[in-house]
């Protein structure tokens, strides 16, 4: 009988050991993940940005970083690293060899979802956790003022009724030639392309006689725009410092670009760490500095939750897929 219960304790025992094995390999990463985000951040947080220094999404990154730090809305710093080239392939490396846990954070825009719809990155939209928009700006469509034709239904007319008698300056597979690709599709013309990599490049192509059409964005036109004249806005809504230029929407086709200030984080960042993140976010998009900001420099100040942010960009997707489809 000593034996017999001596060998039902070792066998309690051995089940006792199995069941706490299992416990640790399936429980305890979680636990210790949660308990690490509970104190987040406890660290400086990277914010990786895939462009070189004094880009728009550069600056607000900075702006935004440096009133999170003055209000002391997050504990630790945001730092700001740039990681510029291969279409955001540079930036998209350095993320994803971070851990998952809010210490390594991306700040981009919805050019990303070009890089996925032209397939030019080894990454897609279900490998990021989204945290949300912090603002954007729209861009529009301008033509030189001593042009022929003053307004959009203009363009569209003269283009219908000879078709690629137009030249559009566009760098191929950016924001420009996709904006333009998709009004094309809605109204059902066909321009012709001239390769323009930069608002420079644009801007001296058809100043130049060299273009018939060109997007800039509202900033752009603003502060260099005085020998343009601006047929279209490709924002949700008329620009407060544009007010005579007319939506997309407006004029009957369905083509608008907000192009956001996107805050993601890897996919499996915790939810403690992101809701932190976006908390702070919110917080400085509605202080009134960043504000007036905003709003001096042609950009709409909103905040979008990381949810919702994500359902847009997901639909946003599937348009430009559509439109790569059509373009490459």
């Amino acid at each position: 009988m000593a034996r017999d219960f001596r060998r039902a304790i070792v066998r309690t025992v051995s089940a006792a050991g199995i069941a706490l094995a299992a416990l640790t390999t399936t429980c305890l990463p979680q636990l210790m993940s949660q308990a690490q985000a509970e104190g987040f951040p406890e660290k400086p947080i990277r914010v990786i940005v895939p462009f070189k220094p004094g880009g728009r999404t550069d600056v607000v990154a900075r702006l935004i970083a440096d009133k999170i730090q003055e209000k002391g809305w997050l504990e630790q710093p945001m730092v700001i690293v740039n990681a510029d080239g291969g279409a955001g392939a540079n930036a998209i490396a350095q993320l994803q060899r971070g851990e998952p846990d809010g210490y390594t954070i991306m700040h981009w825009s919805h050019e990303i979802l070009m890089s996925i719809a032209m397939n030019l990155g080894n990454f897609k939209l279900e490998d990021f956790r989204s945290i949300g928009l912090t603002g954007g700006g729209s861009p529009l469509w301008a033509v030189r003022k001593d042009a022929p034709y003053k307004s959009l239904e203009e363009v569209v007319t003269a283009l219908k009724e000879k078709p690629r008698s137009l030249v559009e300056a566009v760098g191929i597979g950016s924001i420009p030639h996709f904006i333009g690709a998709m009004l094309a599709q809605e109204a059902g013309f066909e321009t012709r392309y001239v390769t323009a990599n930069s608002n420079a490049d644009r801007l001296r192509l058809l100043l130049g006689n060299n273009a018939d059409i060109a997007l800039f964005a509202a900033s752009e036109y603003v502060t260099q725009g005085k020998d343009l004249n601006a047929i279209v806005y490709f924002g949700r809504e008329r620009s407060p410092a544009l007010p005579d230029v007319p939506t997309a929407t407006e004029l009957g086709y369905n083509v608008v670009w907000a192009n956001p200030n996107w805050w993601l984080a890897p996919a499996g960042t915790p939810d403690e760490a992101v809701q932190k993140i976006a908390g702070a976010l919110e917080k400085a998009i509605n202080d009134p500095e960043i504000i007036e900001y905003f709003k001096q420099n042609t950009l709409d100040p909103y905040w979008t939750d990381g949810e919702t942010a994500m359902t847009e960009a997901q639909e946003t997707l599937g348009s430009l897929r559509t439109v790569a489809e059509r373009i490459q």
